[in-house]
């Protein structure tokens, strides 16, 4: 007869070694199994499996192979921990869904492999319990179940371990089944998509449940690389009132939204907020709480798309505050790289006096700015801008500076823009102010200086 592995046996006992236990204890196993745990035709496949009971049997060979519901363990644990009286195989579950993944256990630490061993003879005991009571096991016998394991570092997202309830397939399942489960299921890579097609065909009722449920989570979800996807998704389809709603919890703390806003996932989600604002209000309680960050903000690449998207769709009225508090730190915004650029779409859509207070503090720092890596592009884009009046202020802050700027590696830059962007007499003035100066032989022989040289010479007139 062929041998068999017995039923829960642990990993480290040898099959080969116990060839006459198996045999004897495969027969006395099966013998009582038939006596004490008979089926009714009428049961449940887990009604009779509930019931199957194989503890409590004084006469079985003390072989070191013990029963017990679960994992197979090792050395004292299994001693003190599975061995008991009236230990039931199988837990009392409402599906064989449930059974087999309440057999899967995960233990709480990470990356640690739980084996489940059952044999050949828990195998025939499942299938024949089905056929008592009349149900069909919903996997086949040549699935691999004697010797399965989980790796549970497999099923860490972001440092967490997912739901269990995460395993399951959602497409059988309703927004009004996960109920209370929608956070965690919005931060989920699967779990979000999920929702996003629900959400997009769901009723009103559905939709009031999905936002009650996330509303309180809102700023938290934002920034969430899986779950911003979903609020985006709920802004699109909820209503004015949820939609002012969500505003509030945004800039209700003006740190949490410039928070959200320098967050990749974050600045894409308040960028659809920004969308769906429709009244004055709404712009106005936005702007407020975001001007007060606007320096953290253009310095900031993913808080620079914040920007240009109030300053492309927002009226000057709207974003006045804001660029008062850009124009008020011009300077340190712009000796960034980021700023840098920042401060240039500011000077390109704003007005009045806000352009003009913008001007004004930029030209007062245009020294400084020319000889630095990235302010002297915020130099030379007010010459390029051709405003005459600014122009003409510019030059008279430069001047008396020409001969040693035109020796500075980003200086020299600036020089030249000014003498191909001005007019014949601005021009002039730059180019008699380098031919005066004590340094003009040494300019020829510059690096840096030979190139404002060429340029002041195509620009002048014979």
């Amino acid at each position: 007869m062929e041998s068999t592995v017995p039923f829960l046996s642990p990993v480290s006992q040898s099959p080969e070694n116990h060839f006459s236990f198996y045999h004897n204890f495969e027969l006395f196993y099966m013998e009582n199994i038939a006596q004490n745990n008979s089926f009714d035709q009428t049961q449940t496949l887990e009604s009779a499996f509930s019931g199957l009971n194989v503890s409590g049997y004084p006469d079985l060979p003390d072989s070191g192979y013990q029963f017990g519901g679960g994992f197979a363990r090792a050395g004292q644990d299994r001693n003190n921990n599975v061995i008991g009286e009236g230990t039931k195989v199988g837990p009392d579950v409402e599906s064989w869904g449930a059974f087999m993944y309440s057999s899967y256990q995960l233990g709480s630490s990470r990356n640690i492999e739980f084996s489940i061993l059952p044999s050949s003879n828990q195998t025939r005991l499942l299938s024949a319990a089905a056929s008592a009571a009349g149900c069909t096991m919903p996997f086949g016998l040549n699935n691999n179940i004697n010797r399965s394991s989980f790796n549970t570092s497999k099923l860490c997202n972001n440092n967490q371990t997912r739901h269990h309830w995460l395993h399951e397939p959602l497409n059988c399942l309703s927004l009004g089944d996960l109920r209370g489960r929608l956070v965690a299921l919005a931060k989920d890579q699967y779990g979000c998509k999920f929702l996003q097609k629900s959400v997009e065909k769901a009723s009103k009722e559905e939709i009031d449940m999905v936002f009650m449920e996330v509303i309180d989570h809102v700023c938290e979800l934002m920034s969430n690389s899986f779950a911003n996807l979903v609020v985006q998704k709920v802004v699109d389809v909820c209503s004015e009132e949820q939609k002012n709603q969500i505003l509030l919890m945004v800039i209700k703390n003006r740190f949490r939204l410039v928070e959200i806003c320098l967050n990749l996932h974050g600045a894409r989600a308040v960028q659809k907020l920004l969308e769906k604002l429709t009244t004055q209000q709404q712009i106005s309680l936005f702007m407020s709480a975001l001007s007060p960050g606007a320096v953290a903000l253009s310095k900031d690449l993913n808080g620079h798309r914040v920007i240009q998207y109030c300053l492309k769709n927002f009226s000057d009225e709207d974003n006045k505050y804001f660029l008062n508090v850009v124009a008020n730190n011009c300077y340190q915004i712009a000796l960034d790289k980021c700023g840098c650029c920042a401060l240039k779409h500011c000077l390109d859509h704003s007005n009045g006096e806000a352009r003009a207070h913008l001007f004004q503090e930029i030209i007062a720092n245009a020294l400084n700015l020319a000889k630095d890596q990235y302010g002297n592009y915020v130099v030379q884009h007010i010459l390029e801008l051709k405003e005459t009046q600014t122009t003409e202020r510019l030059l008279r802050q430069l001047q008396g500076n020409y001969a040693s700027l035109s020796c500075n590696r980003y200086g020299s830059n600036v020089v030249e823009r000014c003498l191909l962007e001005s007019q014949e007499p601005l021009t002039t003035r730059i180019i008699v102010e380098l031919l005066r100066s004590p340094i003009v032989s040494t300019l020829l022989l510059d690096p840096f200086g030979n190139y404002v040289i060429q340029s002041a010479l195509s620009v002048s007139k014979v």
